[in-house]
């Protein structure tokens, strides 16, 4: 009698379950999860560019380049095509990707959305692979469990929603491919195997930093769970270590042909804890902003966009959140190594170490981070949080359902299972949404953290910004102008040091036309931030319209005295000496200016200005003549000064 379709048979020689049909049953539920993955951040595909997008993508002059600036990418820090302000980052892969879909979107936000999408599928197949793997196919239905609850989390949906996470879920989908391809050379012995494990881990390093953590998640896989081959574990940890030497040799080089081989000053605003009173109290806080990512993976909500001052309070070793946060995280390391000592295999145990190892480069305890706190932070420890919380469903619930899949179908599976997938489903969805553009997210969230200074700035800046968009009628301009600065003197008011707030203040008023008010916003930005050189540059500004010259032009030098390639300093100070009448001097400024940036067409006006004035014709009409190859309407015989 010949065999039903769906029979199962006999483990085969890699321990895979098949059907008759020869499909195997692993390769149905990777597909299962790949799907659902899909579809639960489908809703993000027509989403635009968000947050930190534009710094990383838009307005990034070398991603903008598209294929033409993919090898600059890889020689340069990571925001330097955004501002030649240096930093201590180097993160090209994701960059790369992201000058190839610019080119070939022709800057449109869909197709990244699609692949962030599409790689977040990936990364969720792969989690479940490794798991099945982990435990030799012995545990399969844990390792779907795992890998479902890692799908559908609402902790993610920053890492998925926003492009510009592309870096943490490239780490991700890299650095599990290459414990994929070590575990096979660890069976095999396929020395390819294991050069390409390495090529895929230090590509995980090139996307970024996060994957160092790998270097003790490496030995933990190979010399506790995978450990059949002492030799073969000690080529793997090798492989990854050489790879790990490989970039931070890469990175140096590169980091320091821009003397950015050192980290930054890390701001109060960005890092609460960099402005803690004192040692114990910073210490505490870390403690506290830790205990808040366990919190968070159970109780995803409320998620924001932005943990900064003051949405997170300083506290002492007397709170009794930090002690239950140290509590917690004492208690995890015990239990941890209890069930190592019991079983040198326990999925529990590894579960929590993953999640202990992954999540201490983000603890602010040995060094700060640039940030206090970011739900991106806890991408890869949530799939060890994932990995432990299935194992006691998979324990206590399922009774140890092994490979045998149809237990998921037991009524107490979906009873416990069901109610968590709906609503962690639901939350995503929902939150999905706030990240369809600048305003819905802020505006979400600033309800979520009224007292986040940051949130106000940003939703008060993209007010202002809707307000200078053509198409908008008198009302409602005047509307979102006055409701952009009050959020605005929101922020300020909670974070009173809070000078690039105050200066947008300012550059609100003038933009208005209100000089007075204007000056007064940017002179308390200065009083806050001396070196601040684009307020400086904005008060000449303001000193110019307000024909106070000779103030305009101290401002002009201060700005030149901290930043002497800043060209439009230069501008500013050639225009205030034509409107005073000292044409020698304008003349001098004006050419400095055209040199330092010539984009400036204003300055070659000016220089056209001035020697008309000065008695210069000839050289009034070279000048006239470069002006108008930039601008063909400009006339010398009409022109006023710009």
């Amino acid at each position: 009698m010949a065999k039903e379709k769906n029979q199962q048979v006999p483990m085969g020689p890699s321990g895979s379950t098949t059907t008759i049909a020869g499909f195997s049953i692993i390769g149905k539920l990777t597909f299962l999860l790949g799907i659902i993955a899909f579809l639960i951040y489908a809703n993000t595909l027509g989403h635009g560019y968000v947050l930190d997008d534009y710094i990383v993508i838009v307005k990034n002059n070398i991603v903008t380049k598209g294929f033409s600036g993919i090898g600059e990418i890889f020689t340069t820090p990571y925001h330097f095509g955004h501002s030649p302000v240096t930093n201590d980052l180097y993160r090209p892969l994701a960059m790369v990707m992201f000058a190839v879909e610019w080119q070939l979107s022709g800057g449109g936000a869909w197709l990244s959305h699609f692949i962030n999408t599409v790689v977040f599928a990936g990364c969720v197949m792969l989690l479940f692979m490794f798991v099945d793997e982990l435990f030799d196919k012995r545990k399969t239905v844990l390792a779907f469990v795992a890998a479902l609850l890692f799908a559908l989390h609402p902790i993610h949906t920053e890492v998925v929603a926003n492009i510009k996470s592309r870096d943490e879920l490239m780490c991700f989908l890299c650095a599990f491919g290459s414990l994929l391809l070590f575990m096979k050379h660890a069976r095999s012995g396929k020395i390819m195997e294991l050069v390409a494990g390495a090529v895929l881990y230090f590509l995980a390093l090139l996307s970024k930093e996060t994957a160092i953590t790998f270097i003790g998640v490496i030995p933990l896989v190979f010399f506790f769970y995978k450990n059949d081959n002492r030799g073969r574990s000690i080529m793997i940890t090798a492989g990854a270590v050489i790879a790990a030497a490989a970039y931070l040799a890469i990175r140096f080089s590169v980091l320091a042909h821009y003397n950015a081989n050192h980290s930054g000053e890390v701001s109060f605003i960005d890092n609460v804890l960099s402005g803690a009173p004192t040692s114990a109290t910073k210490f505490a806080t870390a403690i506290y902003i830790m205990g808040n990512y366990i919190r968070m993976l159970f109780v995803p909500y409320p998620l924001i966009c932005d943990y900064s001052y003051s949405g997170i309070p300083f506290v002492g070793f007397g709170n009794t959140w930090v002690l239950l946060s140290f509590a917690a995280y004492l208690a995890l390391v015990v239990f941890a190594l209890l069930r190592m000592l019991k079983n040198r295999k326990d999925p529990a145990a590894f579960g929590i170490l993953f999640f202990l190892i992954t999540i201490s480069l983000f603890s602010n305890i040995p060094f700060l981070v640039g940030a206090a706190m970011a739900e991106r932070f806890v991408f890869f420890a949530s799939a060890g949080f994932c990995i432990a919380i299935s194992r006691a469903v998979d324990k206590w619930v399922i009774k140890d359902g092994g490979n045998n899949i149809d237990a998921l179908k037991r009524g107490t599976t979906l009873f416990v299972l069901l109610p968590v997938c709906l609503v962690y489903s639901g939350i995503t969805f929902a939150r999905n949404g706030d990240w369809k553009s600048n305003n819905s997210l802020y505006a979400a969230d600033v309800v979520k953290a009224p007292e986040n200074s940051r949130l106000h700035y940003y939703l008060g800046t993209d007010l202002l910004i809707s307000e200078e968009a053509d198409g908008t009628d008198v009302e409602t301009k005047k509307q979102l102008a006055t409701a952009g600065i009050e959020h605005l003197k929101t922020a300020v008011a909670i974070y009173p040091g809070f000078s690039l707030v105050i200066s947008e203040i300012g550059s609100t008023y003038f933009n208005i036309k209100n000089y007075d008010s204007a000056a007064i916003y940017f002179e308390k930005a200065l009083t806050i931030n001396g070196k601040d050189t684009l307020a400086m540059h904005n008060l000449s500004a303001v000193y110019f319209f307000k024909q106070e010259y000779e103030k305009s032009v101290a401002q002009c030098r201060s700005a030149i005295a901290l930043d002497p390639n800043y060209g439009r300093g230069y501008r500013n100070m050639g225009s205030c000496y034509l409107k005073m009448g000292k044409y020698d001097s304008a003349i001098q400024v004006l050419r400095i200016a055209a040199i330092m940036d010539p984009a400036i067409n204003s300055s070659y006006q000016n220089l056209a200005y001035s020697f008309k004035l000065g008695g210069n014709m000839d050289s009034a009409r070279k000048y006239e003549a470069i002006a108008r190859q930039r601008n063909p309407a400009f006339s010398l015989d009409a022109s006023t000064m710009k």
